[in-house]
């Protein structure tokens, strides 16, 4: 089968947490904390969880608690708070690392997410930052996903058109975050996803990626060595 971005393809770029990571459970334990030690009566409800799985911390407390005291509490406190715990609870993704390793020697490679200060130190506990060219996180630009500030930067950074990039995310944030960048969106265990390409498990990808780089991409030449487009 031919898939259409594989005749530009110059980036890989990845969502973090439910792409690289299954994070549900690490961040339902990391709100329910937070709402424990402010004195909030009520943990994280089943309803609520996809949201706290999409958004970064602030926009998710602001969810959770409205725009009171307890918000600001809440914010005070994850300030000082010890984030380290959480990551026992973190779980790479099956088949995650050899796609990016496969990634890494044939493309240019980035992260694109709302995680926040936390980005670069889980990668690194999970020894993966070493298969990412760039980092982009909601910590490093104004607005976060879904505006398009995060792709703009990796864009920026590699001198690529949108159609060179490939993003792979799960959620509904990343639908539109495609949607409003013009990537190319393949879309991780999430069916009801408007994208380009749906895998249910990453062998799909790496099938796909190692077929393009199996073919010398028409011209002879390694992907990430093509000429880029802006």
């Amino acid at each position: 089968m031919q898939h259409q971005f594989l005749e530009t393809l110059a980036v890989v770029a990845f969502d973090c947490d439910g792409v690289i990571f299954d994070s549900r459970e690490a961040n339902v334990q990391f709100y329910d904390h937070i709402l424990r030690e402010i004195g909030h009566p009520l943990p994280v409800q089943t309803e609520q969880r996809a949201y706290i799985h999409m958004h970064p911390v602030l926009e998710s407390l602001r969810f959770l608690l409205g725009d009171g005291e307890a918000f600001q509490k809440a914010c005070r406190y994850v300030r000082t708070m010890d984030i380290w715990p959480f990551n026992k609870h973190l779980q790479k993704e099956p088949g995650i690392l050899e796609v990016l390793q496969l990634a890494k020697s044939c493309y240019h490679t980035a992260m694109a997410t709302n995680r926040t200060v936390s980005t670069h130190e889980v990668l690194a506990h999970f020894q993966l930052d070493i298969y990412f060219d760039l980092v982009v996180s909601a910590a490093d630009v104004k607005r976060p996903k879904p505006h398009p500030d995060i792709m703009e930067r990796i864009q920026e950074e590699f001198r690529v058109a949108p159609q060179q990039i490939l993003y792979v995310g799960d959620s509904a944030v990343d639908e539109a975050f495609a949607v409003n960048t013009g990537v190319f969106f393949a879309a991780y265990k999430n069916p009801q996803l408007k994208a380009h390409l749906h895998i249910s498990h990453f062998n799909q990808l790496h099938a796909i990626l190692s077929n393009d780089t199996g073919n010398g991409a028409g011209n002879g030449q390694r992907p990430r060595e093509r000429a880029s487009g802006l």
